[in-house]
């Protein structure tokens, strides 16, 4: 008996010293943090990051879809994080924010028809429910190698582009700023894309989206209300996009439903932006120049108001 589990014994002895290690290496800074390399690891990321490294100092939160998520967060506050979403919604944001016991004092929430993905929709609620699984959110709170930005592929990754050769760090750059320059991407395809959103909204809107919106517009309400109870300051934003898409029929009463449904003698709006031309990569997301532009405006804006 004691030969057979000599062999199972030695494993578990290894397994143990490999995992004290990792771990070791990880509280050493040696392993480095990965922003992850696809959009369900970035929305991790950025939701565990929040939760478990909470700071005092914490000044500005964006919450939104993938509109906001081009925005960075470090062009307008050093102080400033980021949980907008890829393919989710403010609404996801707003849950974490509410849960956490630190509160940003300042909250930035997107508003677009992308709130259709929100309370209800099973992605958004399975991701919630996978973040605050008990027994695993314990276990990433005590052992950061856990956290999705410690797994080992994701930090291989992130460890190579960072000791490579002064030739491949120009060449990562050039990647990716490559949506500012547009040469990486053919102009014929972004016309198609930007077409095909103008297409697709140059119709009225749905009684059945209009009710939806209404819907979720009133979950928003709520959680919005409990913070401003709680002293976060909440501002509501319209993120720019094509003039030639915002100019849609669907556009203009998206823009108008939200504000009846979010008054601006209750909410608090952005003002709109200077008009300029902004450019996006399919009508809607703003490449990252433009992207740039606006967080030097919200910076802008925000300073001015805070005065």
């Amino acid at each position: 008996m004691a030969n057979r589990l000599r062999p199972i014994l030695s494993s578990f002895l290894i397994c143990i010293f490999l995992l004290s290690l990792y771990h070791t290496l990880v509280l050493g800074g040696v392993v480095l943090p990965s922003d992850g390399i696809n959009g369900p690891q970035s929305n991790t990321i950025k939701a565990q990051r929040y939760i478990y490294n909470q700071k005092s100092d914490l000044e500005m939160v964006l919450v939104g879809s993938s509109i906001t998520a081009r925005i960075n967060p470090e062009y307008i506050s050093p102080h400033a994080v980021s949980l907008a979403m890829l393919g989710m919604s403010s609404q996801t944001g707003l849950q974490i924010i509410e849960r956490e016991k630190v509160k940003p004092k300042l909250l930035l929430v997107e508003l677009s028809e992308t709130i259709l993905k929100g309370e209800k929709y099973k992605p958004s609620q399975d991701f919630i429910e996978n973040i605050y699984q008990p027994l695993f959110y314990w276990i990433r709170l005590h052992f950061p190698m856990f956290r999705q930005e410690y797994q080992p592929v994701n930090s291989i990754v992130q460890s190579l582009i960072k000791a490579g050769t002064k030739e491949k760090k120009v060449l990562f750059r050039f990647l990716e700023e490559a949506d500012s320059t547009q040469k990486s991407i053919d102009s014929e395809l972004i016309e198609k894309l930007i077409q095909q959103q103008i297409q697709a909204k140059k119709y009225p809107m749905s009684q059945g989206v209009k009710n939806a919106i209404t819907e979720e517009s009133e979950y928003i309400k709520n959680k919005i209300h409990k913070l401003k109870n709680v002293g976060v300051r909440v501002v509501l934003m319209d993120v720019p996009n094509e003039q030639r898409v915002k100019d849609t029929i669907l556009e203009k009463q998206l823009r108008e439903l939200f504000r009846d449904l979010f008054p601006e003698n209750i909410y608090e709006w952005l003002p709109e932006p200077p008009s300029r031309e902004w450019k996006t990569n399919d009508g809607i997301h703003l490449v990252t120049s433009s992207a740039k532009e606006y967080a030097n405006f919200l910076r802008t804006q925000l300073l001015k108001t805070a005065q």
